[in-house]
């Protein structure tokens, strides 16, 4: 193949969107982000894989072996000729219909899960001035695509609207593969101390013209150009059913909005550490429920304590004054262990693993009925 060849071949890559996904992948890469892409997920309506061209992560890890991770399913296009335009309207406040600011998230952080809520986590990030996502005074609910084409031996061009299939593909894509990427997380195997709090976000980044119109009660159209869009919608089908927010952008915002991302996401580590602390600052018997799993398996360790399980070692009263845990034991294990290890070592072991896991003193008080057997 000669030289020249080659070069036809290259101008002709360059008007595929690969390159334009590559630098995308770049700037994510530059701002301390992991990418991922044309990552497959799964589109339920028709039962088929397909692809999004790129997923961003931001890890940060919150305490040993649990993190917080934000996620950005990012679909890229672009246009010399096609304007994409979004009809938009305010009023949407108070609205039961729609839900402007819906949250996909993932979490698997026991402690956290006391205070969990996407009330709770929307309030948290306006407290800290971070709903640029979903603060746009007006809102598209639905678009059209306007291709610019000349006639034979004309030099003005003409705009005729076409099917919308690209904008259509782009954000239903993104929105499908944000789904996807949840029941993903959902649905993965994990080791039982490996923790990880997810929060997905959907984006489509345009390399063309956008557009914003606004319709007057008279039937006006007010076009103005536009460097975002927020896109609401409930999208129903028999495989789904939910409230979707898709952030739409111009190319040249995008280092702007992995700004955003990335001031989100240092927030959201902030606000998942505070729930971390909240939880162990305010220890009750609810508190060692929803820590016993991991408890019992610390116990487990020690291979003489293997027959202790939830079911027959259960939390039964919290003292916070005096940091006493009243704990009710199945008196025939309780007895077998015994006999080959003292009740000492065995308070003493159980103390341990109370106080590593709640970051304070722990004291056990053992019970069998109304009878103390460690006092």
């Amino acid at each position: 193949m000669s030289t020249s060849d080659l070069d036809k071949i290259k101008r002709a890559l360059t008007k595929t969107g690969h390159i334009f996904e590559h630098q995308i992948g770049k700037m994510f890469e530059s701002k301390g982000w992991m990418i991922v892409p044309n990552k497959f997920y799964v589109d339920k309506d028709d039962h088929k894989g397909k692809e999004i061209d790129l997923v961003a992560y931001r890890i940060t890890e919150v305490r040993e072996a649990t993190a917080y991770i934000t996620v950005v399913v990012i679909e890229a296009k672009k246009s010399a000729k096609n304007r994409w335009v979004f009809y938009t309207k305010g009023g949407y406040l108070g609205d039961i219909n729609m839900h402007t600011a819906p949250l996909y998230y993932h979490n698997e952080i026991e402690e956290v899960d006391r205070y969990l809520s996407p009330t709770a986590l929307l309030a948290g990030m306006g407290e800290r001035d971070q709903l640029d996502l979903f603060q746009f005074p007006r809102k598209a609910y639905t678009f059209s695509e306007v291709s610019e084409e000349k006639k034979t031996g004309q030099t003005s061009p003409f705009f005729r609207v076409i099917a919308s299939n690209n904008v259509y593909n782009a954000i239903f894509g993104v929105m499908k593969a944000q789904t996807s990427e949840l029941d993903f997380y959902r649905n993965r195997k994990i080791a039982r101390d490996e923790k990880r709090f997810y929060l997905v976000f959907p984006l489509v980044v345009f390399d063309g013209e956008l557009l914003e119109a606004e319709i007057d009660p008279d039937g006006d159209i007010e076009l103005s150009h536009a460097e975002e869009i927020q896109y609401v919608n409930r999208y129903r089908s028999p495989a789904y059913d939910a409230f979707y927010s898709t952030n739409i952008i111009r190319n040249t915002s995008l280092e702007r909005y992995i700004d955003i991302y990335t001031h989100l996401h240092d927030g959201m580590v902030e606000q998942v550490q505070q729930m971390i602390g909240r939880f162990y600052e305010n220890l009750d018997l609810g508190s060692f429920e929803v820590l016993w799993d991991r408890i019992i398996d610390r116990l487990h360790q020690d291979e003489q304590f293997a027959p202790f399980n939830p079911g027959n070692l259960i939390p039964h009263h919290y003292n916070a004054e005096k940091s006493i845990l009243e704990i009710y034991v199945d008196d025939t294990t309780l007895y077998k262990t015994l006999t080959t290890r003292p009740m000492y070592d065995f308070t003493e072991a159980v103390g341990k693993i109370l106080s590593e896991v709640c970051g304070r003193d722990i004291r056990p008080q053992f019970k069998s009925h109304s009878k103390i057997l460690n006092p």
